[in-house]
């Protein structure tokens, strides 16, 4: 039989208790997906201003009423661990919230103020806490996990903090970082070492540039590394100013770094049982789209014509998502027979300036200023293509999440959207998926929109690539866990 691991899986956002980015979604559905292998995998997160603990079931746990974290000022910061859970059909699992008032109960957002639009200037202090919180709320549950799985540099310090803190406790315990967001590094001032509490001679493992590097620290630390596709491990790997400098330390490290796609959280993500949309899918995908199609029209307040295609956006609005080549595209598209619906939260500067363009074309535009989930389902099911212009594709969900759903992309071919794509041509293959752009910019989404109206125009071929992409399996089960568990187990047998 095989082993069973106990695993902590931490993270700064989960869906649904906090969400600022798409890693709230894996949190939400990769854990629960991986308990199909039997192991004990327990989430650790920090309870939000907006997390609410009868909505989410949030109660105390007699250990943990008030743990200290000595923090690097001398002074001891209190927090409290609670405990909830999250469950699919086929499982349970617990969830761990640390609860704060000063760093984190205090804020509605999870690293940006929603109402500014910018990050909070203690972040750093803020995961500091929050990741030698992490190790606290072990030694105090007397539980040291086989794993502890952290995630971008919000809880990168753990890998160093287990090993210099308390080294006989966790000596069986292995980490493992996964990067999502290369760009996202945790940068600031070398002066602020002191604050992490490690001891001096670990100094040069976070200092790169001359400023303090979260990230490069854990992954010096951290016994394994993965990211989120073949394609971004060799983007990261090359290109020096995606990656500020660091991707020659990913060189170095190449083999140590394993590149796993993310996979749909098919019990949320499902259009055959989603109780979010208007229909659900049976046998006639043209069917399920064309009724959830009509319910969003009702919603957005444009007029339905079932011979327009909506195209639609949901994503981040900030520059990372390319966010300002849509915009720089809108007033052409908007020449054409097409509508369009825009979602999402943001770069303040970014939403002003769609809300303008909205009023201009609000005829044939929608914008959503939200991070809604719920009235996500209703636009993946409802529209027919998906803009995704990403500059780096950090998860890939917009694009398999799309494609679940019937809805094809217009995509920019990086990342793990590479990885998945297989771009129509001169003709729809049996696995054509999407429209790739040539080149991300103004011409090539404009270009790549062209023709995925021209072959809208043609019903049948529509069909065709409609019925390609609604028949694949795009589940955590098809694309990770195996891969994961292997990873998890070979980071075991290796030394300290």
């Amino acid at each position: 039989m095989a082993k069973t691991l106990n695993i902590l899986f931490a993270v700064a956002e989960v869906y649904p208790y906090a969400k600022e980015t798409e890693i709230a979604d894996i949190a939400g559905g990769y854990p629960l997906a991986m308990k199909e292998f039997g192991h004990d995998i327990r989430m650790i997160m920090p309870r939000y201003g907006c997390t609410t603990d009868r909505k989410y079931k949030i109660h105390n746990i007699t250990r943990t009423a008030e743990i200290n974290v000595e923090m690097p000022n001398g002074k001891n910061e209190p927090f409290t661990i609670k405990s909830s859970a999250v469950a699919n059909t086929k499982f349970k699992q617990q969830v761990y919230v640390a609860c704060n008032d000063r760093y984190f109960e205090s804020r509605k957002g999870i690293y940006t103020d929603p109402i500014k639009g910018l990050e909070y200037i203690d972040n750093f202090e803020r995961f500091v806490f929050y990741s030698r919180a992490i190790v606290e709320t072990c030694v105090a549950l007397g539980w040291y996990p086989d794993i502890i799985h952290c995630n971008d540099w919000h809880t990168a310090l753990v890998p160093a903090y287990i090993r210099h803190f308390y080294p006989q406790k966790f000596r069986k315990t292995k980490s493992i970082l996964t990067i999502h967001n290369m760009q996202n590094q945790g940068i600031f001032p070398v002066e602020m070492f002191d604050l992490l509490g490690l001891p001096e001679n670990a100094k040069d493992n976070f200092v790169h540039k001359k400023k303090l590097n979260i990230l490069k620290g854990g992954m010096l630390y951290a016994n394994q590394i993965t990211t989120t596709s073949e394609a971004y491990k060799e983007q990261i790997a090359k290109n020096k100013d995606l990656t500020n400098g660091l991707n020659e330390l990913i060189k170095s490290n190449y083999n140590k770094i394993i590149a796993i796609n993310n996979g749909v959280d098919s019990n949320y993500w499902n259009p055959c049982k989603d109780v979010f949309i208007k229909k659900n899918l049976t046998n006639d995908v043209i069917e399920f789209k064309k009724a959830n199609k009509i319910e969003l029209y009702k919603e957005l307040k444009l007029k339905y014509d079932e011979n327009v295609p909506l195209i639609g956006v949901a994503a981040k609005l900030d520059e990372q998502n390319g966010i300002d080549i849509l915009i720089d595209a809108i007033p052409n598209l908007m020449e054409h027979n097409l509508q369009l619906v825009i979602l999402g939260q943001g770069n303040k500067n970014i939403k002003e300036e769609l809300s303008k363009i909205r009023s201009k074309y609000s005829k044939k535009m929608s914008l959503i200023i939200s991070s809604d989930d719920v009235i996500k389902h209703k636009i993946i099911a409802g529209i027919d293509m998906s803009i995704i212009t990403s500059r780096q594709e950090l998860t890939g969900l917009n694009f398999l999440t799309a494609l679940t759903y019937g809805t094809i992309p217009i995509a920019n071919l990086t990342g793990m959207i590479k990885d998945n794509a297989v771009p129509i041509k001169k003709q729809i293959e049996d696995n054509s998926n999407c429209f790739g752009l040539k080149t991300l910019s103004v011409n090539g989404l404009i270009n790549a929109a062209k023709d995925a109206l021209d072959l809208y125009s043609n019903k049948d071929a529509w069909k065709k690539l409609v019925n390609n992409v609604i028949n694949k399996n795009y589940s955590w089960y098809e694309n990770a866990l195996a891969l994961y568990d292997s990873v998890y187990k070979k980071a075991l047998k290796e030394d300290s």
